[in-house]
């Protein structure tokens, strides 16, 4: 658990806003620094990286986030950038690489999009045991219903 006294105030929000997804751990954090020493962001920038776990509850937290930050908020505007991104898997351990990464630039608010994802978050976030998204079978599709 991140200790949130050890985090840049102007990132305190945003990483509990992302820790309040089931299955998120955020890994590392950087508010922005007006003179950064070595390892931290100008200011005016930020990041935030997290882990997602292997299971129903991280995948849904991820596609939610994935949609309201790539496509919601980005397209909107703002200077946000969501991807995936992994240490080398032969030097580290092969399947546990894998985190994804969300920065702001150009002076982006990080305090802005935290709000927004609490928002929209409790709005319209479906967690797995409330989405009703019943999968056919490659048999079933070709059935016919007389």
């Amino acid at each position: 658990m991140i200790n949130e006294q050890e985090l840049d105030v102007s990132i305190r929000r945003l990483v509990r806003a992302l820790n309040a997804f089931p299955g998120i751990r955020t890994r590392g954090s950087c508010g922005g620094h007006d003179n950064p020493s070595p390892g931290q962001w100008p200011a005016g920038t930020w990041y935030v990286t997290f882990e997602v776990d292997r299971t129903d509850h991280g995948w849904f937290s991820l596609e939610f986030l994935a949609w309201l930050i790539n496509n919601d908020y980005g397209q909107a505007g703002h200077h946000v950038t969501f991807y995936p991104t992994a240490a080398p898997p032969y030097l580290n351990q092969p399947g546990r690489c894998l985190h994804f990464a969300l920065e702001g630039y150009d002076g982006e608010n990080a305090d802005e999009l935290a709000a927004w994802i609490d928002e929209l978050h409790a709005k319209y976030f479906i967690p797995p045991a409330s989405a009703r998204h019943p999968r056919a079978t490659t048999r079933q599709r070709g059935k016919r219903r007389d």
